[in-house]
């Protein structure tokens, strides 16, 4: 671990050498404001920044929209003991890699439209998984570049009656990126994740919901919205099927096919700010209908209804700093009679997740969070759980047909653990911080099976540590 943050120290130093130091992202420079006005820290929206947000990004002047990101990091696993060659199913495990970076254009557009354009170029892509059998056991994270989740609006303010409204219309292209809390996902904490761990097959909180990235830089979504009186936001979108072909549109992960015109969103959120604290309770929540099972090719089309409900507390000064969120998610999918008996035990399943965190920040330079997650759902063996017959190739988990790199050992999708983050920001522009998941299940109990070999492995074998950091400019 200390030759991991000896060498981090040692980019970032380079880092704030070679640019000047006066350099900040766009928004910084559009509202002439530091960064602390807007964020918490990486990832999170003060009262500031969610107005900023709501009102289009068009508060201050305009300016030149580029900014940029880059981030290295290392990602280790606890055990690779059970997989048949580690170094195919975990690859770059423990290594330091430049993990990706990010262009944003990002802005004041006109006096009601502004926007948040974002492309990135994954350099921690692998190439696709493969098992001692030849067949593939997981997935990679995705292209080398991708339009990433990204936000235009167009933003007014009005009295109507006695009532103050801001209110818009928003094109996006990620379900709830365009929200104006920390909660709901896209966004939500922990704010960064290992991109290793999609190719890993792993995912830092098990099994996640539709919504939760099932659909990410895959859709077009358009919706309008308003807050009533800084206290009641509500908003209505719908997302269709976009064009991930196109050179500047292309996918961060598997395509997860939309087969309607009709895929709704919506968000209902109480909003309260006095002085230094702030409150929002909240529901959101989407339908969507998808040609197929996301991970087995042939199967019966499924809809997904996904439910949600969020709170979060912040209260924020210039030295101390404290914040709190918490978010539900409940999915019922229906598949239909024709995936039974060839990728679901039965027509329709739930799913649901849980997570909570905690953050304490002096003075925007050093943090530390403590988070909480739950998964779980109902059975279904011919999904979830392991099968080694190479004759059989329905379901979603076994070594000829399989995209998951681990199975249940219960027919569960059970996944819950803890974990912390701490953070130092020398400077507004860097941010590096340390990141350890400890997990005590995983997809169904304490143990679960290696898809590459069969073998057994402890839900703790899966304890991870992240270490990265990221320079903006």
């Amino acid at each position: 671990m200390r030759k991991w943050l000896a060498t981090i120290l040692i980019v970032v130093i380079e880092m704030q050498t070679s640019f000047v130091a006066h350099a900040l992202p766009s928004f910084t420079e559009q509202t002439e404001q530091p960064c602390k006005a807007c964020h918490l820290n990486v990832g999170e929206l003060t009262p500031t920044g969610r107005q900023f947000k709501l009102k289009g990004y068009t508060q201050g002047t305009r300016v030149m929209p580029f900014s940029l990101t880059a981030t290295a990091s290392v990602t280790k696993v606890k055990s690779t003991s059970s997989s048949a060659d580690p170094s195919v199913t975990m690859p770059k495990n423990g290594s330091l890699i430049p993990e990706e970076a990010s262009l944003y254009v990002a802005g004041k557009l006109s006096e009601h439209m502004g926007g948040n354009l974002k492309w990135t170029a994954s350099a921690a892509n692998t190439n696709p998984l493969f098992g001692t059998s030849g067949v593939q056991t997981g997935t990679r994270v995705g292209h080398d570049f991708f339009l990433d989740a990204s936000d235009v609006r167009f933003a007014k303010q009005d009295n109507v009656g006695t009532q103050s409204v801001t209110w818009g219309v928003t094109l996006n292209n990620a379900p709830a990126s365009q929200d104006l809390w920390n909660t709901t996902p896209v966004h939500t904490f922990p704010y960064r994740t290992s991109s290793l761990l999609n190719a890993w097959g792993t995912g830092q909180f098990g099994p996640t919901t539709m919504m939760d990235g099932g659909l990410n830089s895959q859709t077009t979504g358009v919706g309008i919205y308003a807050m009533v009186n800084d206290a009641i936001y509500l908003e209505l979108s719908n997302y269709l099927k976009s064009s991930p072909n196109l050179s500047l549109l292309q996918l961060s992960g598997p395509l997860n096919t939309i087969s309607t015109n009709s895929n709704p969103y919506w968000r209902l959120a109480w909003n309260h700010v006095n002085q230094n604290h702030s409150y929002m309770l909240g529901t959101f929540g989407m339908v969507t209908h998808l040609t197929r099972d996301p991970f087995v090719a042939g199967s019966a089309s499924g809809k997904y209804t996904d439910i949600g409900l969020d709170a979060q507390y912040q209260y924020i000064t210039d030295t101390h700093s404290l914040s709190a969120q918490a978010t539900y998610i409940n999915e019922q999918v229906e598949w239909g009679t024709r995936s039974v008996g060839r990728s679901h035990d039965n027509p329709s399943g739930s799913l649901s997740t849980f997570k909570a965190k905690l953050t304490y920040d002096y003075a925007r330079t050093y943090g530390s969070s403590v988070f909480y997650f739950k998964t779980n759902g109902s059975t279904d063996n011919l999904y979830w759980s392991y099968n080694q017959d190479p004759t059989v190739i329905t379901g979603a988990c076994n070594q000829t047909n399989s995209m998951l790199a681990y199975c249940s050992a219960t027919g569960t999708p059970k996944t819950g653990g803890i974990g912390f983050e701490l953070y130092y920001a020398p400077t507004p522009n860097v941010h590096i911080a340390l990141q350890q998941t400890y997990y005590k299940a995983f997809l169904g109990g304490a143990t679960f099976i290696d898809n590459s070999s069969g073998n057994s492995r402890s839900a703790s074998d899966n304890n991870l540590t992240y270490v990265y950091v990221t320079y903006a400019h």
